[in-house]
């Protein structure tokens, strides 16, 4: 997951870790943080009948960064990531993973170069995950500019596919372990 106080990308892989579903979900304006909680939830039960058994979310911001990064929206932004994690828990009895979003970003993809001075990041981002998911079909307005909330389910696709490497890591590491203790 990717959230904000705004947006939620939501990307669900199966268990041979293939891309199942990848959407967003749009907060109304002037909700309060527990009515914006409420939407999530229910937006969510449509996932119900699926078995989390691993939930990957991108950290919050820790620092000011940039224009839009205030001590105000970096507060709101834990609390938010805190009230949607804790309600992922308690439904799904899976304690979430966090990546910062510099690691995931490495992680799942480890040949793409993001330059700092680069004026559309989020832009490299979202045609690293083109490349990966090819039958996408990503949505347009009527001027031809991806819709809103497209750079939000990006960055969720990278948490998961970040926390996907992650386990096959593991996995091999573990096969090693027992591989070397056999010998």
């Amino acid at each position: 997951l990717d959230i904000s106080t705004a947006i939620v990308g939501i990307s669900i892989f199966d268990e041979d870790y293939k891309l199942h579903e990848m959407s967003f979900f749009k907060f109304g304006k002037k909700r309060s943080i527990f009515e914006k909680l409420s939407d999530f939830i229910d937006h969510f039960e449509k996932y119900s009948e699926l078995n989390f058994t691993n939930i990957a979310i991108e950290e919050p911001l820790k620092k000011f960064a940039g224009k839009f990064s205030n001590a105000d929206t970096i507060q709101k932004l834990t609390q938010m990531n805190a009230l949607i994690s804790g309600y992922l828990y308690t439904k799904h009895k899976v304690e979430p993973v966090y990546y910062n979003v510099q690691t995931a970003r490495k992680t799942a993809f480890p040949n793409l170069t993001i330059p700092q001075s680069h004026p559309s990041k989020k832009t490299l981002i979202w045609q690293a995950v083109m490349e990966a998911e090819p039958t996408l079909n990503w949505q347009y307005t009527k001027g031809g500019k991806l819709i809103e909330g497209t750079f939000d389910m990006a960055d969720s696709y990278v948490v998961g596919s970040a926390h996907i490497v992650s386990l096959i890591k593991q996995k091999s590491a573990k096969k090693n372990l027992v591989i070397e203790k056999s010998k």
